[in-house]
C-alpha cells in the first residue's frame, strides 16, 4: 500500500522561512524556526556559505516537491526535493522537527 500525505501547516510554514532566510542571506530569521540545538549547530559561517550557493539559483525560480516523513527517534523527519527554474542539479531537503521547533536541516 502506498500512501503520501501532506506535512502540518506548522512544518511547511517552517521550511518556507528557511527557505525565504536562505535566498535573502537573513540568518536571524534562519534561526528562527529553530530549538536550541539548531541554534547552536548552524553558524553564521556555515548559514552564508549554503546560502551564497543557492540564493542566485533561488532568485531564479524554485519549487519543493514533499516526498515523505520519517520516524526517528524523538524527531519527525520531512523530506523534499528542491528543484530550479534553471533546471540544474536538485537537492534533498532533509528536516528534523520536534514539538513544533525545527532541530535541524540538511540540503544535500
Amino acid at each position: 500500500m502506498v500512501t503520501q500525505t501532506n506535512p502540518p501547516q506548522n512544518v511547511i510554514d517552517c521550511l518556507q522561512i528557511i527557505l525565504d532566510a536562505i535566498a535573502t542571506g537573513n540568518y536571524e530569521l534562519f534561526l528562527s524556526v529553530g530549538n536550541a540545538d539548531y541554534k547552536a549547530g548552524i553558524t553564521k559561517e556555515m548559514f552564508d556559505s549554503v546560502s551564497s550557493h543557492l540564493s542566485p539559483r533561488m532568485s531564479e525560480g524554485y519549487t519543493t516537491t514533499y516526498f515523505g516523513q520519517l520516524k526517528q527517534r524523538e524527531y519527525q523527519t520531512y523530506l523534499w526535493k528542491l528543484s530550479f527554474a534553471d533546471t540544474g542539479d536538485e537537492f534533498i531537503i532533509r528536516m528534523a522537527v520536534n514539538e513544533y521547533k525545527v532541530g535541524g536541516i540538511s540540503i544535500t
